[in-house]
């Protein structure tokens, strides 16, 4: 079932913390602070998406096989759109589960889009089952990720985004934070709750781009 809300557009002010302002990102905002996560598309596009999404949900695994290929040739290849995703879920014990350490290390390997679906595919299945299945995968160096899973930053890097999506007080995967850092200081946001088809995305996209 395809579950979606659109939230009308608003202008959200840029708060400032007057302690560390630096540590915020400022193509994304509060909560978001600076840190390496998977990212497409251009620096300097000027609409950005931040999707909160799970390996374990089934929809979101629907969106990227079906919805996303069509938006990043259309618009992130373009230069229009940047994206951002949030590993992450509703239910805070996946956090400590193998699958999103593993993605933390395959992004750090450069290949976190390429095996995307990959990653989703298997993400269900044991923790001891992982190693043997992932190794048969070409495109993912085992023995870099071993080495990674051991580095105490991936967990970290982990409860992070977890934090994000409880900060934000996400409701359920995927949802997608949709945002114009305007030339006042101000952002346009919107925000989409569940699988959408693409044209959905693009009006919102193409409305976002009329914005001063």
């Amino acid at each position: 079932m395809r579950i979606g809300l659109f939230f009308p557009l608003l202008a959200l002010p840029v708060l400032a913390f007057a302690a560390a302002p630096a540590k915020i990102d400022p193509r994304l905002g509060e909560p978001f602070t600076v840190r390496e996560r998977p990212k497409l598309g251009s620096d300097q596009a000027p609409v950005v998406v931040v999707e909160f999404g799970s390996y374990k949900c089934g929809h979101c695994q629907e969106f990227h096989d079906r919805v996303f290929p069509e938006l990043n040739e259309k618009y992130l290849k373009t230069g229009r759109v940047q994206w951002f995703l949030v590993p992450s879920s509703d239910n805070p014990a996946d956090g400590g589960t193998k699958i999103f350490a593993v993605g933390r290390c395959v992004d750090r390997q450069g290949k976190f889009w390429d095996n995307l679906g990959f990653l989703m595919t298997i993400s269900n299945k044991p923790s001891s089952f992982l190693d043997s299945v992932i190794a048969k995968n070409p495109s993912i160096d085992s023995g870099e990720l071993g080495f990674c899973l051991q580095d105490r930053e991936i967990r970290a890097q982990v409860d992070r985004d977890f934090d994000e999506y409880r900060l934000l007080k996400v409701l359920g995967t995927p949802t997608f934070f949709i945002r114009r850092l305007k030339a006042d200081g101000t952002r346009t946001e919107t925000i989409v709750r569940g699988y959408q088809p693409a044209d959905y995305f693009g009006r919102i996209f193409d409305e976002l781009a009329k914005t001063p």
